[in-house]
């Protein structure tokens, strides 16, 4: 019979190749927009501290112009456990010289499934932020969050509005210059160009509108310009299609919606105890090879000012 160092010693190198192998083939979107950090306490807690706000007049001999730092709003992040486990049994070995071959598919599936999992949780984010409230207490995408904790009456809006459009990405605009304000009242200089995020359901529209050669409005009579194919754009936007933000694919997801994201910011995190790895062991009980693999993280946004979106109806 096959004994433990044999069952080391061939399926341990196959398997573990084959699960990395799976793991990387599917291509992830959510490196784009979260920042992934490696942490190993229990709870990983985010408070946003800004500066002292604008400066002060003053008059000659005045002892004053003393302020303290604005703070943003707590968000706590919990890393929890996710695994897939499967068992080959000492007979499937015994009896079938092709043992190995007819599990690789097990191996790539549990890579695949972990792949998966992260970008469908991390998409969530996104798919959910019209109902899911955030640290402020408001919806993650709202129209009226609080500028921070002890100035609640002073308001500023993420929420988009309409189909994505020319028209409705100039609006935009226009929404994020008014509102990407700091939890001191000072406005936020972006670090990068944005990222367009949307479902495929709208890759055509979106294409039509930020393609480069589409010098001309899309739908438009008198073939009016695109600004934001010219020297006129604010932002030159990344297009990031992700599959997991359309109805039926994402947790709560929608054909429709489309968002602006500015990554740079870092207020979109995955917190990781534990990245996707792989064990085996043989259990003489069953008389099984078994395989697993976990890892530990957790997702979500701790600001507002992360992201700004549009249900897109």
């Amino acid at each position: 019979m096959t004994n433990r160092d044999r069952v080391i010693d061939l399926y341990t190198p196959v398997y573990d190749e084959f699960l990395w192998d799976g793991y990387k083939s599917y291509q992830q979107v959510h490196p784009e927009v979260f920042k992934e950090i490696t942490d190993k306490t229990l709870e990983y807690k985010t408070n946003e501290l800004s500066g002292l706000g604008e400066w002060e007049d003053s008059e000659e001999f005045d002892d004053g112009g003393y302020s303290d730092p604005t703070l943003g709003y707590e968000k706590t992040y919990t890393q929890e456990k996710r695994i897939k486990r499967f068992k080959v049994s000492f007979e499937a070995v015994d009896m079938d010289e092709q043992a190995i071959l007819s599990k690789v598919g097990l191996a790539k599936s549990m890579g695949y499934g972990g792949s998966c999992k992260v970008e469908r949780e991390a998409s969530a984010v996104f798919n959910t932020g019209f109902s899911t409230a955030g640290p402020d207490g408001q919806y993650l995408f709202d129209s009226d969050h609080p500028k921070n904790p002890l100035e609640t009456g002073t308001t500023y809006d993420n929420l988009l509005s309409g189909a994505f459009s020319h028209d409705n990405l100039e609006a935009a605009e226009t929404e994020i210059s008014d509102n990407f304000i700091s939890e001191d009242g000072l406005p936020i200089l972006p670090g990068e160009n944005p990222v367009l995020m949307y479902p495929p359901n709208i890759r055509g529209t979106v294409a039509r509108v930020l393609d480069e050669r589409a010098d001309q409005r899309p739908g438009t009579a008198n073939n009016d310009i695109n600004r934001f194919t010219g020297p006129k754009k604010m932002f030159t936007y990344k297009p990031v299609e992700w599959w997991w933000l359309g109805a039926g694919q994402g947790r709560a997801g929608s054909d429709t919606a489309w968002y602006i994201v500015f990554p740079s910011l870092g207020h979109l995190k995955i917190i990781w105890s534990a990245k996707p790895h792989y064990n085996s062991w043989v259990d003489y009980g069953v008389e099984a090879y078994c395989f697993s693999g976990r890892m530990l993280y957790d997702v979500g946004a701790d600001n507002w000012r992360a992201f700004f979106g549009s249900t897109g109806v």
